[in-house]
């Protein structure tokens, strides 16, 4: 009998303390389960991968952060302002609120524009944007002709949101004394531009050359596409300050399906390069410059 009570008053006692938790004022607290965000793209390995991409660039001022509802439009560069002759460009979208990168974006209609007040221009750019690996990245490039203050503007979509932003002004600076990354020549009555790709990243020894040719438009202010018209472009380096002298194993310049002209370019030594231009047209005729000491030439330092 006694062992029956005593379980009687257990059950009693584990009852009690239940029917006190749940019927006291204590609110039961909510279990919150993070919704999935279905507008960014990445792990956070893929974000690794995009601040490694990113790394040894700079937010272009001018470009970058310009809002566009929740998201924010990057833009970025070797440098914050832009240099006069060939330029890398990277966009970005991140959601401004957490700082995620958005997938579904386009870039499109990059139109930079310099507004001299009796006279307006344009200058070379891509004519594509293209991804980086798999990643929400696009590159594109521009090759602004003159120092000063320009605008860029470019139509963008992210979503079902779409728009125009107004890209500057934009700060283009000279490129550095005593270099020209950029030349120009006429032919048929159109003019030409020779943009010579990444001139900084160019080092002692045999270097991939990479250059564009662009055909100014017909409407001043409107970009400067790369040319229907298919060039070969032989190059001559010389050094000024060392009597002139050359260096061998050079390669001309020759279309790319990516619409590039590439080349191989030995400098065997550092110093003041002028890199002398022999431009010819399909079947061999000359169109600009000429061979060895070519008055058309870009200016490099290595």
């Amino acid at each position: 009998l006694m062992k029956y009570k005593y379980h009687t008053y257990l059950w009693g006692l584990l009852f009690g303390v239940v029917s006190s938790a749940c019927s006291g004022n204590d609110e039961p607290v909510p279990i919150t389960i993070p919704s999935i965000d279905d507008e960014v793209c990445c792990t956070q390995d893929d974000e690794v991968k995009i601040g490694e991409i990113l790394a040894g660039y700079k937010e272009v001022t001018g470009l970058s952060r310009q809002s566009a509802g929740s998201y924010t439009i990057k833009v970025y560069s070797r440098k914050a302002s832009l240099y006069v002759g060939y330029n890398d460009l990277y966009f970005a979208v991140e959601k401004t609120e957490s700082g995620r990168h958005v997938k579904d974006f386009a870039i499109s209609d990059l139109s930079p524009l310099m507004d001299m007040g009796m006279m307006q221009h344009s200058t070379p750019i891509a004519n594509q944007f293209a991804q980086i690996e798999s990643f929400p990245i696009y590159h594109t490039w521009v090759a602004p002709l003159m120092a000063g203050e320009w605008t860029l503007p470019f139509s963008y979509r992210i979503k079902d949101e779409s728009g125009t932003l107004p890209g500057g002004p934009v700060t283009i600076e000279a490129a550095p004394e005593g270099q020209a990354w950029i030349k120009s020549f006429k032919w048929n009555g159109a003019t030409y531009y020779l943009t010579l790709a990444s001139p900084q990243d160019l080092k002692t020894g045999v270097n991939t050359l990479r250059a564009y040719i662009s055909k100014k438009a017909d409407d001043a202010t409107q970009p400067y596409l790369p040319a229907s018209e298919e060039f070969t472009v032989d190059i001559y380096p010389t050094m000024p300050d060392m009597g002139n002298h050359t260096s061998p194993n050079n390669e001309p310049l020759t279309l790319q399906k990516d619409g590039s002209y590439q080349g191989q370019l030995n400098l065997t030594m550092t110093g003041v390069w002028d890199i002398h231009l022999h431009v010819k047209d399909a079947i061999g005729n000359t169109v600009a410059g000429g061979e060895e000491l070519s008055e058309l030439y870009w200016t490099i330092v290595i």
